[in-house]
């Protein structure tokens, strides 16, 4: 009978334990907030939802304020939605949790957007008259450059704390100020994920004092596909020099006696070109022909009097990435005398 009693007793006592402040503080450390969108810029409609694996959320009331203004209430309301302000404002939302048990938790989420312009640059050749983006080849470098915005004027981006990653797993690399990164890409016609998450490691985040979390950071992503390089044919006249406003396609027609094609080899890494890594392998009517002093440039000439006609070939292969290559080829018609 005394051990029956005793164990009633325990019974009894166990009912009644209070929380001790810091086990309230360690169920608040496990009550999380979430965003969708993840990373909600200015003036946008956001979804703030709470979870927590050591507070029962389903059978607990719950009371959500944005700006101090009751939104909701009601049992198990884990879900609100409010609009966020523009960049550099703040949108203080508390919740009030009332467990079944009796016990109660605050809860505080600062709502902050903010703006990541995710930039990209191949290491790649264009001619200087080339108004286009220089588009990345079979393994040559593409350069990522995150431009964070937490506040309504530019962002200094020394400031931040940055994470990269590839494939979602892979890392890129981290650190303070580590705004930009070199990813080399694939084979063509295949994709290279990269993902950039910014934090302001600045950032006042007291959650374990306050019940307090912060929206300090966010994330971009990009999908950066390789392309095959290419070649067009420009004539490089005597006095105009190359007339780089018209790219040859399948013909070019001459009153002269000579006529100079100029090949410009597009999306071959910079690197090579410097290094004099690319070949060419000029072909006139299916003839091989042997280099010239500069391998761009092929001199033809007119033979008589009569029309006539050449057809040129042109393979230029890079010599360290066997699959950055390209073919191409042009007619040209000497009109007759």
């Amino acid at each position: 009978m005394k051990t029956l009693r005793t164990y009633i007793l325990v019974l009894v006592c166990i009912a009644g334990i209070t929380l001790s402040p810091s086990m309230a503080f360690a169920a608040l450390d496990l009550i999380t907030f979430r965003t969708n969108p993840k990373t909600p810029g200015p003036s946008q409609l956001v979804t703030i939802s709470i979870q927590s694996y050591a507070v029962d959320l389903e059978s607990a009331n719950l009371t959500w304020y944005v700006d101090k203004e009751v939104v909701a209430n009601g049992i198990g309301e884990k879900n609100i939605q409010t609009m966020t302000k523009n960049l550099g404002e703040t949108v203080t939302i508390n919740v009030v949790i009332l467990a079944a048990n009796g016990a109660r938790y605050d809860k505080q989420f600062l709502l902050r957007p903010i703006e990541i312009d995710l930039l990209w640059e191949a290491d790649t050749f264009v001619p200087h008259f080339y108004k286009g983006k220089a588009l990345p080849t079979y393994k040559s470098i593409v350069k990522l450059s995150a431009v964070p915005r937490f506040n309504a004027f530019s962002s200094d981006p020394s400031k931040y704390s940055y994470t990269w990653t590839t494939n979602q797993i892979q890392g890129l690399g981290q650190g303070l100020g580590k705004q930009s990164v070199l990813v080399p890409m694939k084979y063509s016609g295949s994709s290279v994920p990269v993902e950039v998450t910014v934090i302001d490691s600045a950032s006042d985040d007291q959650s374990t004092t306050t019940a307090s979390t912060l929206s300090d950071g966010g994330s971009a992503s990009e999908r950066i596909v390789a392309v095959n390089p290419l070649i067009l044919f420009y004539e490089d006249a005597p006095l105009l020099g190359i007339r780089s406003n018209r790219a040859l396609s399948s013909a070019a027609t001459t009153n002269g006696i000579n006529f100079t094609l100029r090949a410009v080899p597009y999306f071959f890494s910079n690197d090579d070109i410097a290094n004099t890594s690319l070949i060419y392998t000029w072909q006139q009517d299916r003839q091989k022909l042997a280099p010239g002093i500069d391998p761009n440039v092929l001199v033809l000439g007119k033979e008589g009097t009569a029309a006539q006609s050449s057809t040129i070939g042109l393979m230029i292969q890079n010599s360290k990435r066997i699959l950055q290559s390209a073919n191409a080829g042009v007619t040209v018609n000497f009109t007759a005398e």
